[in-house]
């Protein structure tokens, strides 16, 4: 499975052969975890899985795409291919093809916006098969499993046990709103602008049925660790309609947010060394309970 530039590329190259579209030129979007190429060839972006993600992964998304279109929810759409999707490559890394929808300078969609398309998932029934349950510390947990063992033992074993007792918390927690679809990961960086000018909802990678007030947590952390606008958020918030900053249960769950951001990267840390150190002092600040300490983005160290 790929965990390098490299590897998402070559990825890349096997899965385009597949699906019979061209992958030259294809310009790198985004890595992390997952990469995304936008292809020259065709209006076409690719998402390429990372180790994270299996092909069952990548096939109940597929599938949730295609209910979400259905349903005629503010999210990016597939592209049609000649081949099943996802395209999974020689190796087994699982790629999906979806439409472009071209980004311009200064149109980035901003906090609030995030409110209406949010509000349309949470309104959704249930799908035609059934969506995970929320469980946002299985993911965590097996990555933490998976951490390069050349990690100070004492930051994994704060980690592993800080994953014990939120996984004992969370079940007890008295939710303000009733279970629902959600995203899972709704935050600005997973809206894109669409042509029509509205906010559409991308990388659904995390949607399940679970606590509305889940998605409302990530730009609350923005805030909190990345400095962003409190006025945003508060238009956010006001214009779901409800805030999670007067419910007595958010340290439970912005400490949940804070054990995923800090093993999303576990695969990365020995490919990308340069994140070690932003890592560890996440790792110290948490330890200590610093809750709203700033962060520097990783992006700025891969």
């Amino acid at each position: 499975m790929p965990s390098s530039a490299g590897a998402f590329r070559e990825a890349l190259d096997g899965a385009c052969r597949i699906a019979g579209v061209s992958a030259e030129g294809a310009e790198l979007v985004h890595i992390t975890v997952n990469a995304v190429f936008r292809l020259r060839s065709l209006p076409l972006v690719v998402r390429i899985a990372g180790p994270q993600l299996g092909v069952e992964d990548a096939a109940r998304v597929v599938e949730l795409a295609r209910w979400l279109a259905a349903e005629d929810a503010p999210t990016v759409r597939l592209a049609d291919l000649a081949v099943d999707q996802p395209v999974v490559t020689a190796d087994g890394t699982a790629a999906t093809f979806w439409h472009y929808l071209p980004q311009h300078p200064g149109t980035q969609p901003l906090p609030p916006e995030l409110a209406g398309p949010l509000r349309h998932l949470h309104a959704l029934g249930p799908p035609p098969r059934p969506l995970p349950e929320w469980d946002p510390l299985r993911v965590t947990r097996g990555r933490l499993r998976r951490a390069p063992d050349d990690l100070p033992p004492t930051d994994l074993a704060f980690l592993h046990g800080l994953a014990d007792r939120l996984a004992d918390e969370l079940p007890a927690l008295p939710f303000a709103l009733p279970p629902a679809v959600i995203h899972g990961d709704a935050h600005i960086g997973n809206m894109l602008r669409a042509p029509e000018g509205h906010a559409v909802l991308c990388d659904l990678d995390f949607m399940c049925l679970g606590p509305p007030e889940w998605d409302l947590v990530p730009e609350l952390v923005g805030c909190l660790r990345y400095g962003r606008p409190w006025a945003d958020y508060q238009r956010l918030v006001d214009a779901y309609g409800f805030d999670p900053r007067d419910w007595a249960c958010l340290p439970a769950l912005i400490r949940v947010h804070a054990l995923n951001v800090l093993t999303v990267v576990l695969p990365l840390l020995r490919t990308h060394p340069s994140l070690r150190t932003e890592w560890q002092r996440r790792v110290h600040a948490l330890r200590d309970g610093i809750l709203t300490g700033p962060w520097v983005p990783y992006r700025h160290s891969i």
